[in-house]
């Protein structure tokens, strides 16, 4: 029914197309990791701090905990103010700019507390 050269041609098609889908992808999760896309956003309380190495974990319910990493070039602001990674509380609301890193790990760009409607200015 089919001869051999057509299923061997579509099969050839078929590696080529996955092999470039994957070249692709692996370009995309290099450029996201290394902070080349969009940051997400992540708001609610911390509940630990390390200052040392300047991580935080932040709970935005019950079941919902997540720990970012501030990159070196990251902020920490007040009310629009520069302020130090030391300045952040226990219990301090907080919204974090990150990148997720596809790892697992969430590299924090930017971290923001005191605005109206969260610890006030």
């Amino acid at each position: 029914m089919f001869e051999r050269k057509s299923v061997k041609g579509v099969l050839v098609a078929v590696l080529a197309v996955l092999f470039v889908a994957a070249f692709a992808y692996q370009a995309q999760a290099t450029v996201f990791a290394a902070g080349g896309s969009t940051p997400f956003s992540y708001t609610g309380k911390i509940v630990a701090l390390d200052n040392a190495d300047k991580i935080l974990t932040v709970q935005a319910g019950p079941n919902d905990e997540v720990a970012f990493n501030l990159n070196d070039d990251g902020a920490v602001m007040k009310c629009s103010v520069p302020e130090s990674f030391s300045s952040l509380k226990i219990g301090d609301m907080v919204t974090v700019s990150y990148f997720d890193q596809g790892d697992g790990s969430y590299i924090a760009n930017e971290i923001d507390f005191g605005a109206a409607g969260m610890n006030r200015c």
